[in-house]
């Protein structure tokens, strides 16, 4: 008789699968595992398998979680193929390797696949992944994790129900450092645009589902290495004016949307959230100024973006819920219009 937990094979198990949890500023759970092993995982999950090409990284990871070692393996090739039909598998490893192990996952029988963006580094790849997956009759879900945080979510419908006035402009910025780059300056991944940008553009268009490119400039010190700045204006109906910009060679990291409504700024950022609105000004007579209040968020919120990612899989898989966020779809329109920035080219 099959558990009715759902089992979960991890595939790559360094930063967003798992170390990131032992960093004791971030709220927790903020990689899978955490979810996994966390109360909420316990309730649905049980971990199956574990993959990375590293037996460092390996034995870290049996030693952090108490799993048994012979539940690790160096490659995907050696992985099992999943006994019980609601098997997920996690792709959590740098970006160029998410498209070819999301293929063999594939070809190996697994049905439901939560993957790390970008899904893929090039349109023509997520386009080839998705073919794939309506053969195999499969679900993908790109993990773009913010769309699940409650505060952005509260946002977003206030925004979009015109609670706050209409949204004139919006500045989406991602800055990233060269002292401690990760991924986004080693000549892989895309650079800082698809390793990092790539969550803000994913929310820009979740907000402003019309959007659409109109200029784009790249900035690149070598010839061909991935740009380390882009700027993109881009717009959205009906009056939505953005500017985009993704920049490294930062003594910080930051990310923000800042978006100006008829009569309020609304601020969402890794370093906080602010709220603004226009009330009689104390500066000037016969005039308004936005004037900083709490932001009013409900009383009631979900503990984590990264548990939210994981309620929707689960009601999903066991109650046959329609799929709500993070599509494959979703994804490869993102990747277009990144394609577009990165070349500085709108043909």
């Amino acid at each position: 008789m099959q558990s009715s937990k759902i089992p979960v094979t991890l595939v790559g198990l360094g930063r967003i699968a798992s170390l990131l949890e032992k960093d004791p500023l971030r709220r927790k759970p903020c990689t899978h595992a955490g979810v996994v092993f966390g109360s909420f995982g316990k309730k649905h999950f049980h971990f199956a398998n574990g993959v990375d090409l590293q037996n460092d990284r390996l034995e870290l990871f049996a030693k952090d979680w108490k799993v048994n070692p012979k539940s690790l393996f160096s490659e995907i090739e050696s992985l099992p193929p999943p006994q019980n039909p609601n098997h997920l598998l996690v792709v959590s490893t740098d970006s160029e390797s998410h498209f070819p192990l999301a293929v063999k996952a594939l070809e190996k029988g697994y049905r439901f696949l939560l993957i790390e963006k970008p899904v893929a580094l090039r349109k023509k790849d997520a386009l080839s992944l998705l073919r794939k997956k309506k053969k195999k009759r499969a679900t993908i879900w790109v993990n773009h994790e913010r769309r699940y945080h409650p505060h952005y979510q509260f946002a977003k419908a206030n925004l979009m129900q015109g609670n706050w006035g209409k949204v004139k402009r919006v500045v989406a910025n991602v800055f990233t450092s060269s002292k401690n780059p990760g991924m986004a300056f080693t000549g892989k991944g895309g650079g800082p645009l698809f390793h990092d940008g790539t969550h803000a553009l994913d929310l820009v268009q979740w907000f402003f589902p019309t959007l659409q490119i109109n200029w784009a400039k790249s900035f690149q010190r070598k010839k061909n290495q991935n740009p380390e700045r882009v700027i993109a204006w881009l717009s959205a109906k009906p009056e939505v004016e953005i500017l985009f910009e993704v920049s490294g060679g930062r003594d910080y990291f930051q990310f923000e949307l800042d978006i100006m409504t008829t009569s309020h700024r609304i601020v969402l950022s890794n370093d906080g959230f602010q709220f603004l609105q226009s009330m009689k000004s104390s500066l000037y007579q016969g005039f308004n100024s936005l004037v900083a209040s709490p932001f009013p968020f409900p009383k009631r919120i979900l503990d984590s973006a990264f548990i939210g990612v994981y309620q929707e899989i689960v009601d999903v898989i066991k109650k046959n819920q329609s799929f709500r966020e993070c599509s494959l779809q979703d994804n490869i329109e993102i990747l277009a219009i990144m394609e577009k920035i990165q070349k500085g080219n709108l043909n």
